[in-house]
């Protein structure tokens, strides 16, 4: 009987053994880094290098990286990562954040030159992990995962799941909700699958969330909101359970909550709204306006094409494929279609052909809004202004003293051209020489996320009118520079334009809200009288940081919004006319066509005719 009890005993022992052994050979353990936030020489540039090591010390199978790895995307800051990442001795998977894809000074390139695809898919046990960037890209604005990416994430998931049960593991820098424009659009392709969980970053905040049903998970960011806290996140995958621990540097890592191992039941909310259907729908999102011509409309788009489409038949006359991202907002000159890239060339094509002409490498990259006068184009790249015959494709000059990219259409009055850069300076340069005649900052030449380079500035003869993300509207002697006047009275960005007259700045707020200011060189500049001088229209937007210029056309004023929604104001009676939803993503602004009718473009890939 004695004999019997010990074999039971050995036989519940090596069952138990092999059944722990089981389970803890079906775990998955990795690392999630987020929101590093590397500045070359700052403290989470050593941090993150002591993180590396303590994980090349442990027993963690690989480690996914969901973005904002450095503060500006700046290229040396890119270098930097990369080569702390490169230390690690697992496998490591990395997609941007908006601080990659927002202000880099390489539109991209640089991160797609170290980093490569800013995608990845991989199997790993009874799991397919898959992870997108989700923008914004060169521009204030939500996040949005691209078009071209939501079909990616679809065929990827549908070729991969064949013929297998494996669940999965999203991974993306922004939450699926109303962070991202197009969540929407995005959980319906996971809810065709079988989705366990999205794992995320952002908010730097380390914590559990249901994004319409699907089990949603935040990293931590390496350094806590309050500087206090320096640690990164575990994930232990068993059975039954996610399990998700906080790793402090040098200390035991700590439980935090789990979520269910199981797929989760998403249900996406319906739309309640009706969007006017796009006149044009391209494969890939649009981040610049169109140019037309008398019979056709051209654009470009994300994944690098320039396209010319027949106005009356919506049919395609050319195209022509660049390979990358083109930001730069195409302009028409005598039949000449001219284009910037973010390699740094300016390209005139023939408009009706689409055959290339000339090339001027300025260097650099282009992603602004250019200007034309007498058959000659003004624009900016991040290293030159340059001055070009676009018929020709000549240089008639060019002065190599921006210190990073502008966004804005460059301002022509008198014999000046003014804009700004993102490097915190307003330049003003001679138009026929491009001598520079002022440059002007807020006396903060390293605060460059307070720079005018996304503004399209107004201007009487002799006073110039801008906003920037300081939220300050300032006011300057157009002759000099000088400075006459800078408030916050108003929560103005970027978003601002000029009447058709010239007589009325318009401005948006952050609170949604519309300004009229009068532009006269002969109104006395205190705020007090600015104030007594102002009109102010609720749009009823509420929370509002889309960066397109304010346009008037035909007495009517069109102001757009981050979530697809244009504004049409009476400019007289300064009422709301009404308001047309157009989409869910930004509007990327206005255009008049040789119609004089008024059209838009959102960063989805819908080019609308307004009127």
């Amino acid at each position: 009987m004695k004999n019997l009890f010990s074999r039971i005993l050995l036989i519940f022992v090596i069952t138990t053994s092999f059944a722990q052994n089981i389970e803890k050979s079906e775990q998955i353990k990795f690392v999630q880094l987020t929101d590093l936030h590397v500045s070359v020489g700052n403290e989470n540039d050593f941090l993150l290098q002591d993180i590396v090591k303590e994980i090349n010390n442990s027993d963690f199978e690989f480690a996914v990286v969901t973005g904002d790895l450095t503060n500006r995307g700046a290229d040396d800051e890119l270098k930097q990562v990369h080569s702390i990442l490169s230390k690690l001795k697992i496998p490591y998977y990395v997609i941007s954040g908006n601080h990659e894809t927002n202000w880099s000074e390489s539109a991209g390139l640089t991160y797609k030159k170290i980093f490569g695809e800013d995608r990845f898919v991989f199997s790993k046990g009874d799991y397919l992990f898959i992870g997108f960037p989700c923008g914004p890209y060169m521009k204030m604005g939500d996040g949005f995962v691209k078009h071209e990416d939501v079909l990616w994430l679809d065929k990827t998931l549908k070729d991969n799941l064949k013929n297998n049960n494996k669940k999965v593991l999203n991974f993306a820098h922004y939450p699926l909700d109303n962070s991202v424009s197009n969540y929407k659009e995005v959980l319906s392709v996971l809810e065709k699958y079988p989705t366990v969980a999205t794992f995320c970053g952002h908010g730097h905040t380390l914590r559990k969330y249901d994004f319409s049903g699907l089990s949603g998970i935040m990293g931590t960011s390496i350094t806590s909101l309050d500087g206090k806290t320096k640690s990164y996140n575990q994930v232990i995958i068993s059975k039954d359970s996610i399990s998700i621990y906080q790793k402090e540097i040098d200390k035991s890592a700590v439980f935090r909550f789990s979520v269910p191992s199981k797929p989760s039941k998403i249900v996406i909310p319906k739309d309640s709204l009706a969007m006017q259907s796009p006149y044009i729908k391209d494969i890939a999102s649009i981040y610049s306006l169109p140019a037309f011509d008398k019979k056709s409309v051209y654009f470009t788009n994300s994944i690098g094409e320039i396209k010319s489409i027949n106005l009356k038949n919506k049919a395609l006359n050319w195209k022509t494929e660049t390979g990358n991202s083109i930001y730069f907002s195409p302009i028409i000159v005598k039949n000449n279609l001219v284009i910037g890239t973010i390699e740094g060339n300016l390209v005139g094509f023939d408009t009706q052909s689409g055959k290339q002409k000339w090339t001027i490498p300025v260097g650099g990259v282009l992603v602004g809004s250019p200007i034309a006068e007498n058959n000659k184009i003004y624009t900016a790249s991040s290293t030159a202004f340059i001055c070009a015959d676009a018929v020709s494709g000549k240089t008639i000059w060019q002065n190599n003293l921006p210190a990073s990219y502008s966004q804005g259409t460059p301002l022509i009055q008198g014999d000046k051209i003014i804009f700004g850069v993102w490097d915190s300076y307003v330049y003003c340069l001679d138009k026929n020489t491009g001598k520079l005649i002022w440059k002007w900052n807020n006396g903060n030449d390293k605060q460059i996320l307070y720079s005018a380079g996304n503004v399209n500035m107004v201007s009487t003869k002799n006073r110039l009118y801008f906003v920037t993300p300081q939220r300050f509207l300032t006011i300057l002697d157009i002759e000099t520079g000088k400075t006459l006047l800078r408030t916050q009275k108003w929560k103005i960005r970027e978003s601002m334009g000029k009447s058709q007259d010239g007589k009325w700045f318009y401005g948006k707020t952050m609170d949604g809200l519309l300004l009229r200011l009068p532009l006269s060189d002969d109104l006395e500049l205190t705020e007090e009288n600015l104030v007594n001088q102002s009109k102010v229209l609720d749009l009823k937007l509420g929370y509002e940081h889309n960066p397109a210029a304010i346009l008037e056309n035909k007495n009517k004023i069109y102001v757009g919004s981050r979530k697809g929604e244009v504004l049409i104001v009476d400019a007289s009676k300064f009422e709301i006319i009404k308001q047309i939803n157009l989409g869910s993503s930004s509007v990327n602004g206005f255009t008049i066509d040789d119609k004089g009718q008024v059209w838009a473009s959102l960063i989805e890939g819908g080019i609308y005719l307004l009127n």
